[in-house]
């Protein structure tokens, strides 16, 4: 008889938990999803190792391209570190960016343009599935 109490009320509390979990998902933010890239730009010329383009000069550039294929996204500067396949170390400024809404293709385009702009041999680009909600206070 005890054992059966302990189970019957074990059980409850996993309803009313499990319960509470699935209201809080249907509540949250994130209520759409999208892929969202990530782009990182190393300033450091790809012959030199070092920086020709001051990094100002160089987010105007690269924003100057990213704008002609999409309509926004968020930009800041950073700093990378890497070794290259001779076994340099090179550290240098980066510029990052992060597009919520755009193409595989207007990324290659992007990356493409920036590639020739600054230099580089390569940037790297991660891309994820996200969830977004645009947040327009208590009422949204």
């Amino acid at each position: 008889m005890k054992k059966w109490f302990v189970l019957m009320i074990l059980t409850v509390t996993l309803a009313i938990c499990v319960s509470g979990c699935s209201t809080l998902t249907k509540k949250s933010f994130a209520n759409n999803e999208a892929v969202q890239y990530t782009l990182y730009i190393g300033l450091n010329d790809k012959d030199t190792y070092q920086q020709k383009i001051p990094t100002g000069e160089a987010e105007k550039k690269v924003n100057a391209i990213a704008l002609k294929y999409v309509d926004g996204f968020t930009e800041f500067s950073g700093k990378g570190v890497y070794k290259d396949d001779k076994g340099v170390v090179t550290y240098e400024n980066n510029l990052i960016y992060i597009f919520n809404s755009a193409t595989d293709e207007q990324m290659k385009s992007i990356m493409g343009e920036v590639l020739k702009e600054l230099d580089q041999n390569a940037v790297l680009i991660e891309k994820q599935k996200v969830g977004y909600e645009f947040y327009g206070g208590k009422n949204s």
